[in-house]
């Protein structure tokens, strides 16, 4: 998977309607798998293996997880990374 362009992403809050239409298909994985429960550091880190071929430590996972946390719309809770839907904790 190549890089991504942070600054295409929309802003605001994520909406269902917002999430599945998200390119590349393997943002809108990682997005899904914070849905509910959340995803372990262990599972995103495979995730981002998988479908990224980066680690988590770098940085270009770094970039993402930082642009997708200003947005308010995933975010490490204790040792669970989350996705939120709805508000927005982003200005």
């Amino acid at each position: 998977m190549g890089s991504i362009d942070w600054q295409t992403l929309p802003t605001g809050s994520l909406s269902m309607s917002t999430l599945v239409a998200l390119e590349p298909a393997a943002l809108r994985r990682l997005l899904k798998s914070g849905l509910r429960r959340g995803v372990s550091s262990a599972d995103l880190a495979a995730l981002l293996a998988q479908d990224w071929q980066w680690s988590l430590e770098s940085p270009e996972a770094q970039g993402l997880l930082a642009a997708l946390a200003q947005r308010g719309w995933f975010a490490c809770e204790g040792d669970l990374w989350k996705t939120h839907l709805g508000g927005s904790s982003a200005t």
